[in-house]
């Protein structure tokens, strides 16, 4: 890879976290990237143009032009889908190719998330285990049929083969609006899932909801603190400053944490100064409302606990603290509103 460029292959531009990542990688001048996106929306894809990106249509099944595109990059950032394995393997086969092409080892940036820790408390309690990004065996002992997990293995695999260089990104929470000109152009979306989830549900029931007693804790984060993150690993991997990869490579992206009663809690006393609910205090999801709203999963009740050390050591110093997830709360609800009236 030429000091100066870098060919970069970039999956879920359009997204909450793939464009947050993307915004970052155009405002950052050295090295100059040649950024490849695909994406689903043809509109959308007209207006990346303006911003020197080179786009392709196509989706995750697409894994012929997948492995194409991994196959001329330098950098691949997953930022689509952390479940989909018929994609991740396109991307290790072209980056397979790659090395074999160019003999030197291409990197792989991928987003999987803390959701890989998740026990199932349904909200009945907290637990005290605490995973660590610095503590392989820790990790390794996560069970393969934790969420996420298949496509993580898959990822390791392919570092240990020794063709690519694999870092795994694990984001917690994710809260705040993003904003920026990918957000004003109509290409990102600017919101993102758990909270949103939780408040749009709260509103369509008349009263903020949790999963049993909310009891269970999780994680938060900053999306320009998780942005942040891959930006300190995209630069010190093209400065050949060396960091932890493949079974060493798990960093969590993590600054505070909540107990989702608190969260239920917050929303329940914002709604309630909007006149959408009578009371703020928030209260448990009947089984019919899982079905209804979440299939059945009793997910928004697992613990998901975790500290990056690891994420740290490198450089990521996060800004924001569980303080600004609960204040993120109203303008999220003020945007929610936004949408549907």
């Amino acid at each position: 890879m030429s000091p100066d460029t870098a060919n970069v292959f970039l999956l879920g531009a359009t997204g909450y976290i793939g464009g947050a990542v993307l915004a970052r990688l155009l405002a950052n001048a050295n090295p100059l990237f040649n950024i490849t996106v695909m994406l689903r929306n043809a509109a959308k894809a007209d207006k990346l143009h303006p911003f020197g990106v080179k786009t392709v249509l196509g989706n995750l099944d697409d894994t012929d032009k997948i492995e194409s595109l991994a196959s001329q990059a330098d950098i691949v950032f997953e930022c689509a889908d952390a479940d989909h394995l018929g994609s991740m393997q396109a991307v290790l086969t072209g980056l397979k190719k790659r090395y074999k092409q160019i003999g030197k080892t291409p990197t792989l940036i991928h987003t999987s998330g803390t959701g890989v820790l998740a026990d199932n408390a349904a909200g009945r309690y907290a637990t005290d285990t605490i995973y660590n990004d610095n503590d392989v065996e820790q990790l390794a002992k996560l069970p393969p049929e934790q969420p996420h997990r298949e496509v993580d293995l898959a990822v390791i695999a392919a570092d240990e083969e020794g063709y690519v260089k694999t870092f795994v990104v694990l984001p917690s929470t994710i809260y705040g609006l993003a904003n920026g000109p990918l957000v004003d152009a109509g290409i990102m979306n600017p919101q993102s899932q758990q909270i949103p989830a939780l408040i749009m549900t709260s509103i369509d029931r008349g009263q903020a909801g949790m999963v049993g007693e909310g009891k269970n804790i999780w994680p938060n984060v900053h999306i320009q603190d998780v942005a942040h993150l891959y930006e300190v690993l995209w630069n010190k991997e093209l400065a050949g400053e060396k960091m932890g990869h493949g079974k060493e490579g798990y960093y969590f992206a993590e600054n505070g944490e909540h107990e989702l009663y608190d969260v239920a809690k917050t929303i329940g006393s914002v709604l309630k100064q909007f006149g959408l609910t009578r009371t703020g205090e928030p209260s448990s999801f009947t089984k019919e409302e899982l079905d209804r709203y979440f299939s059945g999963s009793e997910s928004f009740g697992s613990n998901s606990r975790c500290r990056g050390e690891r994420s740290r050591a490198i450089g990521w110093k996060p800004e924001k603290t569980t303080e600004d997830m609960f204040a993120s709360i109203k303008p999220e609800i003020e945007y929610v509103l936004s949408r549907v009236r």
